[in-house]
């Protein structure tokens, strides 16, 4: 949590379940963009998810077109676009003339005048004369002044020029952005609606090209009336998330802070039944508890962190647990860090309208009863109550050293555990706006954050993400007015409903499937940009590590009430913001504007090598494919890529096809399923601390609790596929470039 970070997604990741769109046709057809509406574009049947956080889809197209397509009426002489009388060719002046002349019998009755005298014709040529000079002298200073003010469009050489890249990053200043986030702060407790709204304008007023709301009606789960408490039954004492007895200060029932301490779709009710410390609820853990105990209906306290929250509670699920008591152990916090008495919230949501699980949220589509995600009933706790629940004082001295948290073995702690929360349609909005490229126009680059609705909840990261976003915004603009384009289209989007499961992003993407998955080239995600004012920590997909380096932590699912300062005491002079959003958009101008796409083809075939080290999956067949994948990225980077970047032996259209290879590199590495909280791309970590793929990690784990070697075969097969697959898309790349360099020849 104490680092900044950034993070470049290649668009071959991604998945998760998206949200229902409800609008009516007008207002959805507002909230495409041209740019996206291409008939060509309704080809494709790719499956592309993504991660927003982690993923991107969508249904067909029928009702896009080409952009500024000229529709005829035909049929209809009374067309209501265009205000023209219809001319027929017979009825023509000029056309009745001709044939006339052409007709044998045709005499003309036309006699011509008797011509003037030669002193008339000198003058009038005279006066055709000063005409003439008199126009084309001020031509002459009309075309000087407008090419003056109208500057002839760049050519690509000069577009990707590294100065012209310092020239629009240099615009990027720290005052303003903290003008703009002061801005964006300036009415607080709106709703996501009321925000997108502010962000649109913001926007808008920079020049944004096609900027625009997108708006669904979703499904979100929201805390009840009054705080939800835990009881310790052996002493009566009622607690509320925070650790504040529920008999102190009953004026904060309503505080924001305790009603949003909860788990969104967490199941209801209340259940009173045995404590179990389960500490991170790791295989070994499991297995330790059920060796000891029978864990059915019992209430586990688990520690957040060393794996994804979605994947342990299915864990317990499946194990029979019946409640969850989620907390944040002190010693995995950074000292400087004091949040023991705060609770905090998460989502049990994997991604988008959980009533529209796997397809689009529009008009007419089906939505299913689903308001509650688990059968668990999830509670997050403060390390405060988590504390008194293992009977430590809360005064323990910890110096130098930190105890973890861990339940006596001796006596039991029965507990009841009381849940409310209600499920509701809201409306969430996004934001979205183009800037069109000029040389690949339907090749996208998209640059993403999100607007809180939760008011303090998760602090105020999302004004800090949106005013990078809108300064850098600010400084291309500067420089589209000078007559500068990039080469790809950059699309800006504010996501709504982030904080209940990225469903803004879910939707939008699913929403818009078919062309994001043959056109986007990567996400450029703006989420939660400075953490702290430590160190940088960029997060990149496995073809664009040349520009960052990886660094995942599952603290972050936490969302911890923060005072509305935050964000101005981690950086009262906001250099890291401006940092940070030069270093974005450093990494945007590259992939926008370099004529061969930054990906590197041989770090896949590495990152795959890399993940295959270990002795628990040894397997022959594995590490043989692994190193023809190998053999066959670094011919591909040789023989195609290098000659690609040199301009002399550049060709547009190997370019082009190099691209599309480039692109689509990550693809391979998708899979149909993978356990709760897991990356759908095979090839994205669990954390810096494994290098191991993350399916077969998972694999081995559900293959020792359950006594069963076919999840590890499973996965086995899948990364077999994945990796076989890979290498034969880079063999028909290198076999399409062969012959058509033979063709020429």
């Amino acid at each position: 949590m104490g680092e900044n970070e950034s993070s470049v997604r290649s668009l071959c990741q991604q998945d998760k379940n998206m949200a229902y769109q409800k609008v009516n046709a007008d207002q959805r057809a507002q909230g495409h963009s041209p740019y996206l509406d291409n008939d060509e574009l309704q080809a494709t049947a790719l499956e592309l998810e993504w991660d927003m956080e982690k993923e991107l889809e969508e249904p067909g197209f029928d009702h896009f077109r080409l952009d500024g397509a000229v529709q005829h009426h035909l049929g209809n002489s009374q067309s209501p676009d265009l205000d023209l009388e219809p001319i027929q060719p017979s009825s023509s002046p000029k056309g009745r003339f001709q044939r006339l002349q052409e007709d044998p019998d045709y005499v003309s009755h036309y006699t011509r005048q008797a011509p003037k005298s030669n002193r008339c014709s000198f003058f009038q040529i005279l006066k055709v004369f000063c005409t003439a000079l008199i126009l084309f002298i001020f031509g002459i200073v009309m075309g000087y002044y407008a090419l003056k003010k109208c500057p002839s469009p760049l050519t690509s050489q000069e577009r990707n020029n590294p100065h012209v890249y310092h020239e629009i990053l240099k615009e990027i200043k720290a005052e303003n952005i903290k003008q703009i986030y002061r801005d964006l702060l300036q009415f607080p407790g709106e709703d996501d609606v009321d925000v997108a709204m502010k962000i649109l304008v913001q926007w808008s007023s920079q020049g944004l090209e096609d900027a625009r709301l997108v708006n669904y009606s979703v499904l979100l789960d929201l805390p009840g009336s009054s705080s939800n408490t835990v009881t310790l039954k052996n002493s009566g004492e009622c607690f509320y998330p925070s650790g504040q007895q529920c008999n102190r200060e009953t004026k904060t029932l309503h505080n924001q802070d305790l009603l949003y301490s909860y788990a969104a779709y967490s199941a209801k009710g209340t259940l009173e039944a045995e404590l179990v410390d389960i500490q991170y609820g790791t295989t070994e853990d499991l297995i330790r508890i059920q060796a000891i105990t029978n864990v059915t209906k019992k209430i586990a306290l688990l520690k957040l962190g060393q794996s994804p929250l979605l994947y342990k509670l299915s864990l317990l699920e499946d194990a029979g647990f019946g409640g969850v008591l989620l907390y944040i152990d002190p010693c995995d916090l950074p000292k400087t860090t004091d949040l023991d008495d705060k609770a905090f919230m998460v989502s049990l949501n994997s991604g988008g309208d959980p009533s529209t699980p796997g397809y689009a949220s529009i008009d007419g589509s089906y939505r299913q009863n689903r308001l509650n995600l688990t059968t668990l009933l999830v509670q997050p706790i403060s390390a405060v109550l988590a504390k008194k629940l293992v009977s430590l004082p809360e005064d323990t001295a910890q110096k130098d050293s930190c105890i973890p948290l861990q339940l006596p073995a001796t006596g039991k702690k029965v507990i009841s555990l009381n849940i409310q929360s209600v499920s509701t349609y809201k409306t969430i909005s996004n934001v979205i706006g183009y800037l069109k490229g000029t040389v690949f126009p339907d090749r996208y680059i998209i640059i993403g954050s999100h607007h809180n609705s939760l008011n303090t909840y998760g602090g105020q990261e999302w004004a800090s993400s949106t005013a990078i976003i809108t300064a850098f915004i600010q400084a291309l603009m500067l420089k589209v007015k000078r007559g500068w384009r990039p080469d790809r289209t950059i699309v800006f989007c504010s996501w709504g409903g982030t904080s209940f499961g990225n469903i803004g992003s879910y939707e939008w993407a699913e929403d818009l499937k078919r062309v994001l998955q043959r056109n986007v080239v990567a996400y450029i995600s703006l989420h939660n940009p400075v953490r702290g004012n430590s160190t940088l920590h960029p997060v990149a997909s496995p073809s664009l590590q040349q520009l960052a380096a990886e660094n995942p932590s599952f603290l972050s699912e936490a969302l911890f009430p923060v005072h509305t300062t935050k964000t101005e005491e981690l950086d009262p002079t906001f250099s890291l913001h401006e940092t940070i959003a030069k270093l974005t958009g450093q990494v945007t101008l590259q992939i926008a504007n370099e004529p061969v796409l930054p990906f590197n083809a041989l770090d896949i075939a590495l990152e795959v090598q890399n993940s295959l080290k270990g002795e628990e999956v040894d397997i022959p067949q594995l590490l043989t494919v692994a190193s023809h994948l190998r053999d066959t990225a670094e011919l591909f980077q040789s023989d195609e890529m290098r000659p690609a970047n040199d301009p002399k032996e550049r060709a547009p259209i190997r370019v082009r096809m190099l691209n599309d290879v480039l692109q689509s590199l990550e693809k391979s590495f998708l899979v149909h399923q993978v356990p709760p909280g897991l990356y759908r791309n095979i090839l994205y970590r669990l954390d810096e601390r494994t290098s191991q793929f993350s399916v077969l990690l998972k694999a081995l784990e559900q293959c020792k609790l359950h006594q069963s070697n076919e999840t590890i075969q499973a996965a086995l097969s899948e990364v077999l596929n994945s990796i076989n697959s890979a290498q034969v898309y880079f063999k028909a790349g290198l076999d399409v470039f062969e012959t058509t360099l033979a063709g020429k020849k």
